[in-house]
């Protein structure tokens, strides 16, 4: 079951598969699970149920939002079951979607701003996981670059 459950949407998935990346290099024996991930969930399993279950397994859920996530109803579904749930949830933003200008009730967390901000992301789970902070990375490394590829790709497909 899961520590980090990432909530996105599948035309974001090149971002979600790069956090989940830098997450499991930093947070070592940590499972981090996708939401909408195909090979996550197995065929012949209830997806709904599997996604429940990884859900109330999580201590922290993050919700990758981008203009276009945060207008649609799954990502909304699962924060809201998260939040209800007592989970940490974290609001992680990118793709023209910056943490200055989410929406309530996004808003009322403490949000970051991707590919900028990955060490606060990495950190700030660890903190949750209470778990020690890796060393600190700097923020033009490999693992950011591939993040800020996988969302331009995002942005540029969106706007296809």
């Amino acid at each position: 079951m899961s520590d980090i459950f990432i909530s996105f949407v599948h035309e974001e998935d090149a971002v979600a598969i790069q956090v989940q990346r830098l997450l499991r290099k930093h947070l070592q024996g940590k499972n981090v699970f996708m939401s909408a991930d195909q090979w996550q969930v197995y065929a012949g399993e209830v997806w709904f149920d599997r996604i429940r279950a990884e859900l109330s397994s999580a201590r922290v859920v993050l919700l990758l939002l981008s203009s276009r996530s945060v207008l649609r109803p799954w990502v909304n579904f699962e924060a809201g079951a998260a939040w209800l749930a007592g989970k940490v949830v974290i609001p992680v933003c990118f793709g023209g979607l910056t943490k200055a200008a989410l929406p309530k009730p996004y808003s009322e967390f403490q949000a970051l701003d991707l590919p900028s901000e990955a060490y606060y992301l990495v950190s700030s789970i660890a903190h949750h996981l209470s778990m020690l902070p890796p060393p600190p990375f700097f923020t033009e490394n490999e693992e950011t670059e591939q993040i800020a590829i996988a969302i331009l790709r995002s942005r540029k497909e969106e706007n296809e």
